[in-house]
């Protein structure tokens, strides 16, 4: 019982530590873990985060979660991709809470689901991760730095029509490409490790 109980653990860690490697990596290399355009970037680092959560569980999601959010604010501070992005990505109510909330609601989705279908939970994991992440991630931005980001866009700040429009047009364009990527990559990605592993939760 002791020994399975250490190479779970070991095993858990292990897969932790290169989804932790991998998030890092994205996040400090150009072009690798994010798209921009204009003010805004579509991030593809949410899918190492989906996929810990969904092989790990709940803890890992949070755990994977917290080290894109650490990881951001680090990047926020040293070299920002634009001055705007360094003001808003160095707070940890921007870059942090929505991406430890994200990997634990898609740790729980797939927790609920797995039973039924692997496939279908990690497909819901993914969509539940992405909504998460850019709602609260936008909602942020809206309403700590509403301000300064329509003034930086030449818009009108905090207006239904000139900022509350471009978040709303930038929710629709990061949500959908963001779930299409998640699970375009989650689902093979989860259904093949899964198979070669033996005692997913470590919760």
């Amino acid at each position: 019982m002791n020994k399975n109980s250490t190479i779970r653990k070991n095993l858990f860690l292990a897969q932790i530590s290169i989804l932790s490697a991998l998030i890092i990596i994205m996040t400090f290399v150009p072009y690798l873990g994010y798209i921009s355009y204009g003010a805004l970037s579509i991030t593809l680092i949410h899918i190492p985060v989906i996929v810990g959560a969904c092989l790990l569980g709940v803890k890992g999601g949070a755990a994977l979660g917290a080290v894109w959010g650490i990881s951001c604010i680090i990047k926020a501070v040293t070299a920002p991709p634009s001055p705007l992005e360094g003001i808003i990505f160095r707070n940890p109510l921007i870059a942090l809470i929505p991406r430890v909330l994200m990997g634990m609601a898609a740790g729980l989705i797939m927790h609920l689901i797995e039973k039924k279908s692997k496939t279908l939970g990690a497909v819901l994991s993914g969509i539940a991760a992405c909504l998460t992440n850019t709602v609260l991630v936008m909602g942020g931005i809206y309403l700590i730095y509403g301000e300064k980001y329509g003034d930086v866009l030449n818009i009108s700040s905090i207006s239904f029509g000139g900022l509350t429009n471009y978040i709303l047009a930038a929710f629709g364009i990061n949500a959908v490409i963001e779930i299409a990527t998640a699970i375009i990559i989650t689902v093979p990605v989860v259904n093949a490790v899964s198979k070669r592993l033996i005692g997913k939760n470590y919760q």
